[in-house]
């Protein structure tokens, strides 16, 4: 007996038609309102910040601090207030300020809004006068904190009972010693940002409804002509085979007997490739069954070796909470599942750390298990207190027997006395790192680079030896980093390095190393990691006590 079709194929499509191009015009005019939004809220952003930028480029800081000490208004004091002027006038700016940090508020210095003889209260709208005071609350006290903890800040967008919709650039101006003279703030009306996103969306509404409803009818016609008829003829004659050979589908001997349809076109396409389906049906879902199978089982596998290969590092931050004389920190970004470089750092007793960074040549798991072997070797070979060029030199020996597989290792290792800051180290074909004197910027370490480990039997490698002071902070990197590639296939450099380094150099290394990351992530955008990204920073502290270990 036929089975009634309780929902037949075109009122599915119809509606899955419908639904579907529903969901993508209002996914539509979400997305478009969104980057339209943010364009415009980005551009009024960096108009206020240039502004900004360009008044604080304009100010004196030893002028300021002598109208914040005497709240003297002077010809000079009068023409930087006719320049703040001009520039709201020919900007489209409402208020320029700028102000002197006091306390939990600012001091006005300048106010745009300036109208001699009068005064007023700021968050009543009035001018503000010089020496007015005023304390800050909400985005307003936190961006001050940030300033005047020499970070950079964001403008904020929020809405006031007085002046409605506005968006507060700020920028600092600084001494020549980094002090802060003052801040500039300006005010810019989202007004008019409020009113072209309400008209943009009213118009995109509109527009997209009306192409919907003119698609969904002329698709749906044609739907109905070209597919669903001849398609229920198909289905009609299919539906008497499954009917009429229910036994010998659960057993496998059923017969092809489908229809011999001669339309000319794809429906007759489609019931020879249907009966041809049939024949091959069974092997193929055997086949695909075992495939996907196995997928299964080597992606579960991945997975599983991601984790060990990252439990095998040091994770845990800070990694000697006890230990006052030092701060390590530590990451690594495999290009794939599992990556060949590795880190490393550790006691070797209470008087000496050593830390170790490498890159194995090659990627995936041949190279996540060579690396797997190295770092084993070489920390058993460290905590016998054996000497950097010793560890390395017969870590080298034993990497040599039976690698047929040809991979080798580049590595640096050193081992910091604690007590004296001497750090005594080994470098194996790695790059240099760069080391950072307490007051001083970061330099590159150099010193003459062995042998790759694994390259070649019988190498000794040579010891360099260097004294750490209290402040000193040391940079360990594979060549991921520099060698980190963007769509144009320029590389991220050691030039760019550096310099990244030395934007804030006094950063901790909590912090140093994401900010390295962030910068090669800005650099390389939607371009694919090519290789293995590990860095390592060791911030030397203090002198420990001498031990006897």
């Amino acid at each position: 007996m036929k089975q009634k079709v309780r929902f037949s194929l075109g009122k599915k499509l119809t509606i899955l038609i419908v639904l579907l191009s529903v969901v993508l015009s209002v996914a539509s005019i979400l997305v478009s309102y969104r980057i339209f939004s943010v364009t415009m809220t980005n551009y009024y952003a960096q108009l206020g910040t240039n502004l900004v930028r360009t008044l604080a480029s304009q100010l004196d800081p030893d002028e300021l601090d002598y109208y914040y000490e005497t709240g003297q208004m002077d010809e000079r004091y009068y023409e930087i207030q006719s320049f703040i002027q001009d520039l709201v006038e020919n900007n489209n700016v409402e208020y320029l300020f700028v102000v002197r940090p006091h306390g939990v508020g600012v001091t006005f210095l300048f106010d745009s809004d300036m109208e001699m003889g009068e005064g007023g209260e700021y968050y009543d709208g009035g001018y503000c006068a010089l020496g007015t005071y005023v304390d800050l609350i909400g985005g307003f006290a936190d961006n001050l904190d940030k300033l005047l903890a020499g970070e950079e800040v964001e403008p904020i967008i929020q809405p006031d009972a007085v002046f409605g919709w506005m968006m507060t650039a700020m920028v600092p101006v600084l001494h020549e010693d980094g002090t802060m003279a003052g801040y500039v703030m300006a005010d810019i009306s989202m007004y008019d940002v409020m009113k072209t996103r309400q008209t943009f969306l009213i118009t995109l509404v509109v527009l997209l409804t009306s192409l919907t409803v003119c698609f969904i009818i002329i698709f749906l016609v044609v739907l109905r002509r070209k597919v669903i008829q001849p398609i229920d003829k198909l289905t009609l004659a299919t539906g008497d085979f499954i009917e009429n050979n229910e036994e010998e589908l659960a057993t496998g001997t059923v017969e092809v007997n489908v229809p011999d349809i001669r339309t000319g076109d794809e429906v007759e396409l489609l019931a020879n490739s249907f009966r041809k389906m049939e024949e091959d049906m069974i092997s193929y879902i055997r086949s695909f069954t075992q495939i996907t199978a196995e997928k299964e089982r080597i992606g579960a596998e991945l997975n599983v070796a991601t984790q060990i290969q990252a439990d095998m590092l040091p994770r845990i931050f800070p990694a000697f909470p006890e230990r006052k004389e030092f701060d390590i920190y530590a990451t690594m970004d495999p290009a794939k599942e599992v990556g060949g470089d590795f880190y490393d750092f550790f006691l070797v007793d209470d008087d000496h750390l050593a830390v170790v960074i490498a890159d194995v040549s090659g990627k995936g798991v041949p190279a996540a298990l060579f690396m797997v072997i190295a770092k084993t070797l070489i920390k058993n070979h460290a905590q016998n207190k054996d000497a950097p060029g010793a560890v390395f030199t017969q870590t080298n020996e034993q990497l040599c027997e039976g690698n047929d597989a040809g991979l080798f290792v580049t590595a640096w290792m050193g081992v910091l006395e604690i007590s004296t800051g001497k750090l005594i180290y080994v470098n194996a074909g790695h790059n240099p790192p760069l080391l950072r004197r307490a007051d001083e910027k970061f330099e590159w370490l150099k010193s003459r680079p062995g042998f790759v480990l694994a390259g070649m039997e019988g190498v000794r490698y040579r010891e360099n030896e260097m004294e750490m002071q209290p402040g000193d902070m040391l940079f360990l990197y594979t060549d991921g980093v520099t060698e980190a590639t963007n769509a144009n296939q320029e590389l991220f450099g050691e030039e760019r390095l550096l310099e990244t380094l030395n934007e804030q150099p006094k950063l901790p290394v909590s912090a140093l190393l994401p900010k390295v990351k962030k910068s090669i992530d800005s650099f390389v955008g939607e371009a694919e990691q090519f290789d293995d990204i590990t860095m390592l920073s060791l911030n030397y502290r203090k002198k420990g006590e001498k031990t006897n270990g």
